[in-house]
């Protein structure tokens, strides 16, 4: 389907085409509560709508929601894919071992900003910092680096995994060295 077809769920949901992921699931929550029959706090105008009427209306709402949520869905997918490409054509170096240096020199040659990163990972500013400093004793406990360090390497399209293991061998290593 292309963006036109997708107006009319867009419209259900009383939304547009910028409106974000978040923002159309409350748009969703909001509109099938007011429809739904057990709501106690529904205006008069829909209480006078019957109730085969009120069900159509929540069953659109419904597919409306099915249809977007898939929609957001492959947009992220376009939008991972076009970064994949991109991390392709540029040349971006590659490291024997990834330590926090190296995602600083990765994310720095594919020209995004660590704020940018912080938004759209939801890891904190600092902690992102801490990490390409390799500050290991600034950062928090290794179950939540594990999760920040993939949410990091996902934003640059490189192997979450590898990430996590060469940055804590590298912790590792600093943290033996220390004893």
């Amino acid at each position: 389907m292309n963006n036109s077809e997708f107006d009319k769920y867009f419209n259900t949901l009383e939304i547009t085409q910028e409106t974000t992921f978040t923002e159309m699931k409350n748009s969703y929550i909001l509109l099938r509560n007011l429809y739904s029959r057990d709501n106690l706090s529904i205006s008069p105008l829909i209480q006078s709508l019957s109730k085969k009427k009120q069900k159509l209306i929540v069953k659109e709402i419904d597919e409306a929601f099915n249809m977007l949520e898939k929609y957001y869905q492959d947009k992220k997918t376009e939008s991972i894919k076009t970064k994949r490409e991109k991390i392709q054509k540029s040349r971006v170096p590659t490291f024997e071992v990834i330590g926090g240096e190296a995602l600083k020199m990765i994310r720095k040659v594919l020209g995004i900003e660590l704020e940018e990163i912080a938004f759209l990972s939801g890891v904190t500013l600092k902690h992102l910092i801490n990490i390409e400093l390799e500050r290991y004793d600034l950062l928090p406990p290794d179950v939540y680096i594990k999760t920040f360090l993939r949410k990091y390497a996902d934003q640059l399209s490189l192997d979450t995994d590898k990430v996590v293991i060469d940055y804590f061998k590298r912790m590792e290593d600093f943290r033996s060295g220390q004893k």
